[in-house]
Formats: C-alpha cells, sequence, structure tokens
C-alpha cells in the first residue's frame, strides 16, 4: 500500500496523545456495532461503545480496549476521543469479575435511576474488559 493510500490515525485520551501514525486500517467497536474503517472511507462521527480498537499497519496488528469515546473520520484522518485505553496485559479478568460484583451490590441499594444508569454502563465496561480479553 502507498503511503497516500494509508489513515492518519490519532488516538487521543484524556491524559495524552496515546498514539499518531500512518496505518492502512482501523476497526473499531461503534455504538451502531464494528466498522472497519479503510483509505478513502467516507466521512463519519461515530460514538464508540467499550470494546476492541485494532490497528493494522504494514501487515502487523494492534490491538487495544477503548471504554468509550467519539471517532471522526474525514479525508483519510482517523480522531479518536477516547475516555480510557487500555492495553490487553493490563486486564485483569479477575479484578473486573470482582467489580462485577461490586457493581451489582451497589445497585441493589440504590433507589436513584440515574445512580443505577451510572453502574450499568460500569458493569458493561467490564464485561466487555473480559470479554476482549478472553478474545485477545
Amino acid at each position: 500500500m502507498a503511503e497516500d493510500e494509508k489513515l492518519n490515525l490519532e488516538v487521543v485520551s484524556p491524559e495524552k496523545l496515546v498514539m499518531s501514525k500512518s496505518v492502512d486500517m482501523v476497526t473499531i467497536s461503534g455504538t451502531e456495532g464494528d466498522f472497519g474503517i479503510l483509505p478513502g472511507h467516507a466521512a463519519i462521527i461515530s460514538s464508540i461503545r467499550p470494546g476492541l480498537l485494532e490497528i493494522e499497519s504494514d501487515k502487523e496488528i494492534e490491538k487495544m480496549f477503548i471504554s468509550g469515546g467519539f471517532i471522526e473520520v474525514l479525508n483519510d484522518k482517523v480522531s479518536i476521543l477516547a475516555t480510557e485505553v487500555i492495553l490487553s496485559d493490563d486486564i485483569n479478568i479477575s479484578e473486573c469479575a470482582e467489580k462485577i460484583n461490586k457493581c451489582n451490590d451497589e445497585i441493589l441499594e440504590l433507589d436513584n435511576e440515574l445512580a443505577k444508569e451510572s453502574i450499568l454502563k460500569s458493569i458493561d465496561k467490564y464485561q466487555a474488559m473480559i470479554e476482549f480479553k478472553n478474545i485477545n
């Protein structure tokens, strides 16, 4: 693939610029489903659900967990504003399971629907982390 047939990828978390490089393809978990981005992709803005970020560059594949955020694709530039980026090695399945159990206990004690919704989002994130780790 020629250099002009690549995507310019930037992944940013609240703490730092995680990655900025030229890549061949990006696959991500959008809220409406997983989708892939190749050079020439139509302009798009989408929210991201907790799940996989897969980056292919020169036949090498790099995988990360994104806990949420937004993606914008415009003129072969892919900008990912992630709420959190976690490498596979940093995910501990038993810790995630413990956090899910703790969240389930907290939900039983709450009457506030907004607080319950926040805890349910945390449960979804930890479940997605476990799935990501089991696949990768």
